[in-house]
């Protein structure tokens, strides 16, 4: 991972502590200047069974802003701004996806 990645890599490693509480598995792939993520429900097999919630996020690291934009099976459904320097913006971010992942049990 590169250095000017740091905020999308600690985003990315608290929704996956996140994601694995609730059962599920976590992949992210870079694409250009954002990033997939996706939490995934899986089978004894390991087969996908759903995918819960994905999201691109993008991150300007020099900054501490970015947006994420969440969807589900349909499409779109939210975006959340996050700006490393505002308080509770990360933590909103991770209720957000925590009820999420509530909602989907």
């Amino acid at each position: 991972m590169k250095d000017n990645q740091q905020i999308t890599a600690l985003i990315a490693a608290q929704v996956e502590k996140l994601a694995r509480q609730f059962g599920y598995d976590f992949l992210s792939e870079k694409q250009g200047n954002q990033t997939l993520c996706q939490i995934l429900q899986r089978d004894e097999d390991g087969s996908i069974l759903a995918t819960p919630l994905s999201f691109h996020l993008h991150m300007n690291e020099d900054k501490g802003t970015g947006d994420i934009i969440y969807y589900h099976e349909q499409g779109e459904f939210k975006r959340q701004q996050v700006n490393v320097y505002e308080e509770n913006s990360l933590v909103n971010v991770l209720l957000f996806i925590q009820e999420r992942l509530k909602v989907n049990r």
